[in-house]
């Protein structure tokens, strides 16, 4: 492979880093801060102003919980990538791109719950990263070049379903959201449940 057609792993995981930190950090902008109206204590309106702002904060929650899942995740896969070709760079830079419009679309979602768009808006958007993760993983496998050692077939399979877990739960929170939409968000949560199973299915 050429020189010239590699890019450094370390800038790689440096602009990896950067980003993530950014958009976990800009998640808590959607949690707007409540207004006391004029003439009313603010000791005696505050508390229900802030509790009626659960589910800003609960879609806060579960948005930064999905990125630290996808980090994470990116993580394992560092540890045993030791060349990034161009390829395998602009997937990556394809996965930030998805990384950076979380902030957006979980504000939409905070903003407009129970709204079908605002849900099926932010289900994209994590779709989409997961799916751009396992095509990364799919693509390291056909180019063992780049790893420190290859990737047993047990191990391949695991890593092909971790990477589509969150797919999953987002398609899970569409469907939800057509008969009961104010539940769609819970379908997020079944995704440590859905790392577990696909864990124990190709355990070596």
């Amino acid at each position: 492979m050429a020189e010239g057609r590699e890019i450094s792993k370390n800038r790689v995981e440096t602009l990896t880093d950067g980003i993530y930190a950014i958009a976990m950090t800009l998640l808590v902008l959607s949690i707007g801060v409540p207004t006391v109206p004029p003439g009313i204590s603010a000791e005696v309106a505050l508390p229900g102003l802030v509790t009626g702002l659960w589910h800003e904060m609960l879609a806060c929650a579960i948005a930064f919980l999905v990125l630290l899942s996808f980090w994470l995740s990116h993580e394992r896969v560092f540890q045993q990538v030791v060349r990034v070709d161009r390829t395998f760079g602009n997937l990556n830079l394809g996965t930030l791109l998805g990384i950076v419009f979380v902030p957006f679309s979980a504000a939409i979602t905070s903003d407009y719950p129970g709204v079908r768009i605002a849900i099926w808006c932010f289900a994209l958007n994590l779709g989409a990263i997961g799916f751009l993760y396992a095509v990364q993983w799919a693509y390291l496998l056909r180019h063992p070049a780049l790893l420190r050692t290859p990737i047993a077939r047990p191990d391949a399979w695991r890593g092909l379903v971790r990477s589509l877990c969150t797919p999953a739960a987002a398609l899970l929170a569409v469907a939800i959201s057509f008969p009961t939409p104010d539940l769609s968000s819970y379908a997020y949560m079944l995704i440590p449940v859905f790392l577990v199973v696909a864990d124990h299915m190709w355990s070596r």
